[in-house]
């Protein structure tokens, strides 16, 4: 057993006792990542390495389409938000996310949780009179969304491999196949259960670099890593 797997046994408890120890071997049923395309709008650009551990962890837990989308958004979400973190801060980052879907504070889906915030819309469509609402591009407004990484104004970016020789950035590589890994058990597919390791928090931030205005109105219910989790008075 490696030490990445047996880490998982002291911060995730297991489905009903069992522990089940997967070994990826490769997905024969795709080509090559740099091919293949998700069939969805997703917020950031994956590398091919990135997009071959999706196709990987996707089909090692047999996740089914109509959940691909939210994996994926839970996925950006806990690496953007948790790539330096071990696994309890990416799990904390996840349960936060959960904690919102199930609250009537937000919306119910993860990826409507993790985009919320006010859009523009895009002055190359906005000038299209006649053109459809579907075919409308629309954008956040810098700094006015509830994860600062989706309005930030950067490009997101994960760069688990370097595009021109292939040559795997390891530690991001492994930051994202937690993260993925992370999401598609918090969505409750797999052999591991995340429990809610942050007192059913809703709010957190970096209490290195920053302290809110609004965390003097929240109770604090957790510290894990570089985040203070919080929840309403």
């Amino acid at each position: 057993m490696n030490q990445f797997k047996s880490f998982l046994i002291l911060t995730l408890s297991t489905v009903g006792g069992a522990l089940a120890i997967l070994l990826i071997t490769g997905v024969a049923s795709f080509a090559s990542a740099d091919d293949r395309k998700f069939s969805f709008p997703h917020a950031s650009e994956l590398t091919s390495q990135a997009k071959q551990i999706v196709f990987q962890e996707v089909n090692e837990h047999k996740i089914p389409n109509s959940m691909h989308q939210e994996m994926i958004c839970l996925a950006e979400n806990i690496y953007f938000e948790a790539r330096a973190e071990g696994m309890d801060g990416k799990a904390a980052v996840a349960n936060v996310t959960r904690n919102r879907v199930l609250s009537e504070q937000f919306p119910n889906s993860y990826c409507g949780v993790v985009y919320q915030g006010p859009e523009r819309e895009s002055w190359k469509t906005k000038k299209q009179k006649d053109l459809a609402d579907s075919e409308r591009v629309y954008y956040p407004i810098k700094h006015k969304c509830q994860f600062s990484w989706y309005c930030d104004g950067k490009k997101d970016v994960i760069w688990a491999n370097y595009e021109r020789t292939g040559q795997e950035i390891k530690l991001n590589a492994q930051a994202w196949r937690q993260s993925v890994e992370i999401a598609i058990w918090t969505l409750g597919f797999g052999s591991y259960t995340v429990n809610d390791n942050t007192g059913a928090a809703t709010y957190y931030y970096a209490h290195n670099l920053v302290y809110p205005h609004w965390a003097t109105d929240f109770e604090v219910t957790e510290v894990i890593g570089n985040h203070t989790f919080m929840s309403p008075n």
